[in-house]
């Protein structure tokens, strides 16, 4: 009996021995699996909530069409499908539309770093496509959906106003349906079926409709519009007239009067969101500056054949079916075709401005075809700041060269029309920084302009208004930066200044006396034997049909 009982003791401390390892690595090995499950569910939460939306990596959100290129709107209907197609879920309910809706709004203004990048920062804005876009990772996309009830009966485009908040450039609204202008009281009304209504979201908004968002002094005088979304029809004002055309509504107001922010905040975003419609659209403007659109009628005629509507003094409640209220802007004085409607571009804009001012020139003169005919060489002048201190040896430098020059400046008071005909009629154009160069708009295509760049690291201001706009346009564009020398500052300051020795803490002081230095107190003295090289590349390009491309000196 003892014999057994120290036999089962000793093949009980045996087994032990044999089985303790594979036990402990099985325990480890269950706890370390239990670790890894719940640090992937807080990685894949993390994720998601930073993308906007709560979803597993596997599964899909559909979308119906209230969703915005630009992420989801407060006004969305979400559905989850996963791709082992379970049934549809929907996330309608308020506190998860809520948690959608916040999110979003952090991806598209995190940190609002994209605002205050400078004048590129559009450049950088993640562009998205108008049927898919992506959140959280490649398997998570948004698409097109059904309505909640499986049926496109009734459905309409967008059930609520869509506002875009994310380009730092502009806010744009976009409805469809029953919409309600007051001009009077700067109020726009979508009037919505009460069963699509979600109590959760955002349904109301105030914008400014001038496409210069980042510039607190533009906007600072721009009158807000009221934009919103309402279930009642006892809470909206009744129509007093209809409308068979779509509608836009925008503010002429901050800088407009300077030539070139009258193309750049608000003729050339007016045709990114009007052109689509060919003519058939009801321009609503808020504006006092009255002057300001007879100037610009050939313009405002060729993008809209109906009688602009003065906002401030309409007390009339105006209905349309489809109403824009602000306007579409992609980057300084350019175009993005990738992100316009229809794909139109700089080129198709310029082709637009022949076509109001009746401009006959498509085409520069081209030598090679034509070996004894001189080009016409338009040398913009300045009677103010940046002028040209030596401007007949200009002159006479380029005659001998074989060009023929045109001397000329659209001043606040020059008809606008008169002078598109000279432009036109012109193969290079020169001229200092400045709004003059904002002519570039009626050269015909593959002209030459060329660009003097003041002293006092000014390259980036500089291509960022012209270099890529003119480029845009499918001009050549050159560009020639003066030096110490062939700048009047030096009879300002002493060599030994900041102003030469370092420029760059100058811009560190501020834009105003950046400005006040380098673009309000400086004239330009060309130095002929560094310059004239570049005219002569200019007929070179004249020689040649190839494309744009830019160089320079």
């Amino acid at each position: 009996m003892g014999y057994h009982k120290i036999l089962a003791k000793k093949l009980g401390q045996m087994e032990a021995r044999k089985l303790g390892l594979p036990l402990l690595l099985g325990f480890c090995v269950g706890v370390l699996t239990c670790v890894v499950v719940m640090s992937v569910s807080t990685i894949e939460q993390q994720l998601s909530l930073f993308y906007g939306v709560w979803v597993h990596p596997a599964e899909e959100i559909s979308r119906d069409p209230q969703i915005s290129d630009a992420g989801i709107s407060p006004n969305s209907s979400v559905v989850v499908r996963t791709k082992q197609n379970s049934p549809s879920t929907m996330l309608n309910n308020a506190a998860s539309t809520g948690l959608i809706q916040q999110n979003t709004l952090r991806l598209e203004h995190g940190k609002g770093a994209e605002r205050d990048r400078g004048k590129d920062a559009d450049e950088r804005v993640q562009r998205h496509s108008s049927s898919t876009t992506k959140l959280s990772s490649p398997k998570v996309e948004i698409i097109e959906s059904k309505p909640p009830d499986g049926t496109m009966k009734g459905m309409k485009a967008r059930e609520k106003p869509v506002c875009d908040l994310s380009n730092y450039r502009t806010d744009v609204c976009e409805m469809d349906g029953d919409v309600r202008v007051h001009g009077k009281s700067s109020s726009v009304v979508l009037v919505t079926d009460h069963r699509s209504q979600d109590p959760g979201v955002q349904s109301s908004w105030r914008i400014k409709p001038y496409a210069r968002k980042f510039d607190k002094a533009a906007m600072e005088h721009i009158g807000e519009v009221s934009v919103r979304s309402s279930t009642s029809l006892g809470d909206v004002p009744r129509c007093t007239v209809n409308h068979s055309v779509p509608a836009i509504v925008f503010a002429i107001g901050g800088y407009s009067g300077n030539y070139y922010h009258d193309f750049t905040d608000v003729l050339i975003p007016l045709f990114i969101t009007s052109r689509q419609f060919d003519g058939e659209v009801q321009f609503l403007i808020a504006t006092q500056k009255f002057w300001w659109i007879g100037k610009y009628k050939p313009v405002l005629r060729q993008l809209s054949r109906h009688e602009i509507i003065f906002l401030d003094d309409d007390d009339q409640v105006r209905c349309f079916r489809h109403v824009v209220v602000g306007l579409h802007s992609h980057k300084p004085m350019s175009i993005d075709p990738a992100r316009a409607p229809n794909g139109y571009s700089m080129v198709d804009f310029t082709k637009l401005m022949r076509s109001a001012y009746s401009l006959e020139r498509d085409s520069p003169i081209r030598l090679g075809e034509s070996p004894t005919a001189k080009p016409r060489l338009l040398l913009i002048s300045r009677n103010g700041t940046r002028r040209f201190v030596n401007f007949e040896e200009i002159v006479r430098a380029a005659e001998k060269l074989d060009y023929e020059v045109v001397v000329a400046e659209a001043g606040t008071r020059t008809n606008v029309a008169s002078f598109t005909w000279v432009v036109n009629s012109c193969d290079v154009m020169v001229g200092v920084h400045g709004a003059g160069l904002t002519n570039f708009v009626f050269l015909p295509t593959n002209a030459v302009i060329i660009q003097i760049v003041p002293y006092g690291n000014l390259q980036n201001i500089s291509r960022s208004c012209f270099k890529d706009s003119t480029e845009d346009a499918q001009l050549h564009y050159l560009e020639y930066c003066i030096g110490v020398e062939e700048s009047s500052l030096t009879e300002q300051y002493p060599r030994d200044h900041p102003v030469f020795r370092d420029p760059k803490s100058i811009h560190r002081l501020g834009w105003k006396k950046m400005a006040d230095v380098y673009l309000d107190h400086q004239d330009v003295k060309l130095d002929m034997e560094r310059f004239e090289p570049l005219l002569l590349k200019a007929r070179h390009l004249l020689h040649h049909r190839h494309r744009h491309h830019h160089q320079r000196q």
